[in-house]
């Protein structure tokens, strides 16, 4: 297998940087991107390290084909131990950063230790050196893009920094890359904080994506496959948030901290109204869908607030979760929360969890500072999430996440703390979907949709699902038949996605076929090597495990993969699934384990992991 780009090893405790080449059977076993993420955490993080202590780990790695003329090429992965979870930290990012990585000749950045002083990496003519940046810490997200972009003389790097968010270790804290794509989830941006580290900078090399005129077929063929989609048109004229109307009709729409699965004011926050808002769209390395898009707010009480439009799990978390149908507000604090270097989704559903907890008398003005948590009240939830930031008032409490806000409010508010692993839930109501609501209980980084993508149950038709799985039932959302495999299915697939380092929106959301022989083609177009579908998913399984291991050194057994107890004894009262919930999870997740070839306890065999090549480890490793 041709060799890709360098290792690049950051000491900031020594101020030192080193160089390492990617063993040929390290590419071969993981390519790269999620599964290189996962392996260098495995090997790297041992039982018991501090998340937030010099010890861990940050870890940034293209995928094996990011920076490639293959559609959709952007994606780079974030890995550590989450300051969130205590488990795996992981997390996906677009825009153009991990292609300019890619192109100064480094696959991945290891970044070890605690700078003395608040300092940013500066990656460029194919070297990197450690520089200061106190006049850096305390500016926001934007205010730092805009003045390395300025002192370094080129508005062309591309920028990863962290907000007020990371520099406070608030524990979902984000990172984000060119002012709005956000590495959000588990808490990237508190690592990266913790080792004084505000920002990466990377100035593209002499690299160059291939131009082959075969390859050039497969690209065209590829996005062909795109455009021939009838979902193609919605997605790139309202991006991901064009779903938010779907899952409101199919009663899945997460509302008032789960209260609800449908919200009266789904029109005002759809991805049909912020159309109304869009000066221009955008799309991120090698894309054609174009499903970002910048946005402005003309006229109002936030007239001339620019940014980004919000995502689909943003609008859910900020929106109806809190119960908010405030078009331009919404647009505001998603917004917000991008400046300041905060998870938009963890954000809404403290909030969520905060205004839930005031409607029911848990929480009074005397506990909140006389902030008015009134479900949908803007004014309330931007001072919560500039509180959250800065670490202060009831936002120092919630800024450690709902599991832990829960235990330190008490009342018997853990009752409405929703999350998995102490992750916050995505904003879909899992009662809706059983194959999410199981995806939600195993996923490796804790209650999670994009890393299970399990829209097969409510995409695929009863015939596709039965060749598929042999068993028509498969395709029914409220049903348990087959989800296991299901599930199995989709988060393979979704790790091998993430190891070539292209996107799920063209690839599952659009193309949906979950079977990677598209991939594979494509693959092999640009690399020259020969990677079948059966060889991608044996890659994803690997990757699938590796995770696994990494949380059962952390403590995790088979009794954190559920989900909360409201899903399961409470019944939806409106809409499609009225009278529905999940029942049977544990059967589907015993069916899971099964399916992924690990023993009744969840734990991967030593059969298992041989089978997978995985000689070198050992399940009860530590």
């Amino acid at each position: 297998m041709r060799p890709l780009g360098k290792i690049l090893d950051v000491n900031l405790t020594e101020d030192k940087i080193g160089l390492s080449d990617l063993p040929e059977e390290l590419v071969r076993r993981f390519l790269g991107g999620r599964g290189l993420t996962a392996w260098l955490l495995y090997e790297n993080v041992a039982q018991g390290v501090n998340p937030l202590g010099p010890e861990n780990v940050l870890i940034l790695s293209c995928g094996f084909l990011t920076g490639t003329a293959a559609p959709s090429s952007s994606r780079l992965h974030v890995g550590s131990k989450s300051p969130l979870t205590g488990l795996l930290g992981s997390s996906n990012v677009g825009g153009g950063f991990g292609a300019k990585l890619r192109s100064c000749g480094f696959q991945s950045i290891l970044i070890r230790g605690r700078a003395r002083r608040p300092v940013y990496l500066w990656i460029h003519d194919e070297r990197a050196e450690i520089v200061e940046a106190n006049l850096l810490w305390g500016l926001d997200t934007s205010e730092t893009d805009s003045r390395l972009k300025r002192d370094l003389g080129d508005d062309k790097v591309e920028i990863m920094t962290i907000g007020p968010g990371g520099e406070n270790l608030v524990l979902f804290a984000s990172i984000i890359g060119d002012r709005e794509h956000a590495a959000g989830r588990t808490g990237m941006g508190a690592v990266m904080g913790s080792k004084q580290l505000k920002a990466i900078v990377v100035r593209g090399g002499k690299g160059k994506a291939t131009s082959d005129p075969s390859a050039l077929s497969s690209v065209q063929d590829y996005i062909q496959r795109i455009r021939n989609s009838p979902l193609f048109q919605r997605y790139s004229t309202y991006g991901i948030a064009g779903s938010v109307k779907p899952a409101d009709k199919m009663g899945v729409l997460g509302t008032r901290n789960y209260r609800n699965v449908r919200f009266e004011g789904t029109d005002r926050i759809s991805g049909e109204k912020l159309y109304e808002y869009v000066t221009r769209p955008k799309s991120c390395h090698r894309c054609s869908i174009h499903c970002k898009a910048e946005i402005k707010i003309p006229h109002g009480k936030f007239s001339g607030t620019e940014g980004v439009r919000p995502e689909f799990e943003t609008i859910m978390a900020l929106g109806s979760k809190c119960g908010l149908n405030d078009t331009e507000a919404l647009i505001y604090l998603s917004n917000l929360c991008n400046h300041l270097g905060i998870d938009t989704n963890s954000t809404g559903s403290v909030i969520a969890f905060a205004m839930d907890l005031y409607d029911r008398g848990i929480l009074t003005l005397a506990d909140t500072g006389g902030i008015d948590l009134t479900w949908g009240n803007s004014e309330a939830m931007e001072r919560l999430i500039r509180q959250i930031a800065c670490r202060e008032g009831l936002g120092a409490i919630l800024s450690w996440g709902v599991r832990e806000a829960a235990r330190m409010i008490g009342r018997g508010s853990e009752r409405f703390a929703y999350h998995v692993k102490g992750l916050e839930l995505p904003g879909s109501d899992p009662r809706g979907l059983m194959g999410t609501a199981l995806g939600y209980a195993v996923s490796t980084r804790g209650a999670d949709f994009s890393n299970v993508y399990a829209l097969p149950e409510y995409r695929w038709s009863p015939e596709k699902a039965e060749a598929e799985f042999g068993a028509r039932q498969v395709a029914d959302r409220f049903s348990t038949e087959g989800k296991g495999a299901l599930v199995r299915r989709s988060m393979t697939v979704c790790a091998a996605i993430d190891c070539l380092g292209i996107c799920k929106v063209p690839a599952l959301s659009i193309i949906g076929d979950f079977d990677l022989q598209n991939e594979s083609l494509l693959t092999e177009a640009m690399t020259g090597e020969k990677l079948t579908s059966e060889d991608l998913l044996r890659i994803g399984d690997r990757v699938i495990n590796i995770e696994r291991l990494f949380n059962l050194r952390h403590g995790a057994t088979s009794d954190d993969d559920t989900i909360p107890d409201k899903f399961l004894t409470d019944s939806v009262e409106e809409g499609p699934g009225e009278g529905k919930k999940v029942e049977g999870l544990e059967g589907m997740v015993k069916e899971f384990y099964s399916a992924m070839g690990w023993d009744p306890e969840g734990v991967p065999s030593e059969e298992k992991l041989k089978q997978l090549g995985l000689w070198d480890v050992n399940s009860l490793n530590t």
